[in-house]
């Protein structure tokens, strides 16, 4: 069925009635967007893709349509209705800024796939055309949507993003329920949508930065305090943050802390075009933030401290114990256990901590292996007669 574009305000509400319609019968709706986010602080909606079970395929102009989108934002909250997505994390917070809150159901199919034995973050194209086995061209991957009219080729690509994800979540769905992993694509799904819709305080921006690199705690409140000034500064010049200055430049101003004008203009990883007016602020901020009193600084949660040589090794084997069991199991290591929580593990080496980090059907998959091994009761060997590495439960603790 071809598509149609939809740029006024009586063919959006055409649209909408007659997907509403085509949905009482199949409460599944395909849907995707097309952005542009590198020039500007908050990506600008482009155009919304909508496939129904019946084969409709309509391709929203919002830009044209001067955000006026209440009758889609109506059809989107239908009870019930399944929104099908394909790698949906950068869609769904757009989605949200455009139509407000938009209730569940959601089904993301590069997750789904990473629970039946593809890769975390498997592409829209290998995934269709090994699942329903339709080729797609990738052409317009890299267009500008900012361009009006929109070039009857981009909008045959958009179409495509959203035509074959029915028979993909049909596909999909049938191969979790006999996995009996469908509550846990649910589940992992809605974890995401949450996580993406929460937006990060500016006073939390520098935690993700700080991952992994030592910064003491003096130094980690004037990284707070740089992130802080850098999302103002996106903001008020309304540029993406790292158009402002890099994460890199970030680590090594909270690390070198400059004391003058001279000392900051001296480091080689600040943007070229950086002010005097911008400069001198920077210069404030650092000061400022150098004098924070210690028990104010800021303080990294167990993920992030430095592990000694044994929890490393100790890390190192964890990790091994999960890649065996993601193995057998056939699901990307990832879905099973993060980084974050191996290392939090690994940093207390308690048994007693492995049902807080890994619940549920984690838990089930990989608890007992942890406990046993941080109780000195389990080995991880190759096993010439299987060719293949085990996990083997010993009698007897290690003295």
């Amino acid at each position: 069925m071809p598509h149609t574009l939809i740029d006024t305000p009586a063919m959006l509400q055409q649209a909408c009635d007659s997907f509403a319609s085509t949905l009482q019968h199949d409460h599944r709706i395909a849907l995707d967007t097309e952005f542009v986010g590198e020039q500007t602080y908050e990506p600008q909606l482009m155009l919304i893709q909508l496939a129904a079970p019946d084969g409709q395929i309509a391709l929203i102009d919002p830009q044209r349509l001067m955000g006026q989108l209440g009758p889609l934002a109506e059809l989107l909250n239908t009870p019930g209705l399944l929104k099908i997505m394909h790698a949906g994390g950068q869609d769904v917070p757009i989605l949200k800024t455009a139509l407000g809150a938009i209730n569940g159901p959601w089904f993301d199919t590069q997750i789904a796939a990473a629970y039946v034995g593809y890769p975390l973050q498997v592409g829209y194209v290998r995934l269709i055309e090994s699942e329903v086995g339709a080729r797609l061209a990738r052409d317009e991957s890299l267009s500008d949507w900012g361009r009006r009219p929109i070039p009857e080729s981009m909008l045959a690509y958009a179409a495509d993003d959203v035509r074959h994800l029915h028979a993909a979540h049909a596909r999909l769905a049938e191969r979790l329920a006999g996995l009996g992993r469908g509550e846990w694509v649910a589940e992992a799904t809605e974890d995401m949508v949450r996580g993406v819709s929460e937006r990060v305080a500016p006073e939390d921006l520098w935690r993700k930065l700080a991952r992994g690199t030592g910064l003491n705690g003096r130094e980690l409140a004037v990284l707070k305090s740089l992130c802080i000034w850098r999302n103002e500064e996106a903001d008020r010049r309304n540029k993406p943050r790292r158009s402002v200055m890099r994460d890199e430049a970030l680590i090594e101003l909270s690390r070198r802390a400059p004391k003058t004008m001279a000392a900051l203009m001296n480091l080689r990883s600040l943007p070229n075009n950086l002010g005097e007016r911008q400069a001198v602020a920077l210069v404030q901020r650092i000061q400022q933030a150098q004098a924070t009193p210690p028990n104010e600084r800021p303080v990294m949660d167990t993920a992030s401290v430095e592990l000694d040589d044994h929890a490393k090794a100790l890390n190192e084997l964890l990790s091994a114990i999960l890649r065996i069991r993601a193995i057998e199991a056939d699901i990307a290591p990832g879905l099973i256990a993060s980084a974050d929580a191996l290392r939090r593990l690994a940093a207390t080496a308690r048994a007693g901590d492995v049902a807080t980090l890994f619940p549920d059907w984690r838990g089930a998959l990989i608890g007992e292996d942890f406990r046993l091994a941080l109780n000195g009761q389990l080995s991880v060997a190759w096993d010439p007669a299987l060719g293949r590495m085990v996990c083997k439960a010993n009698i007897t603790p290690y003295n």
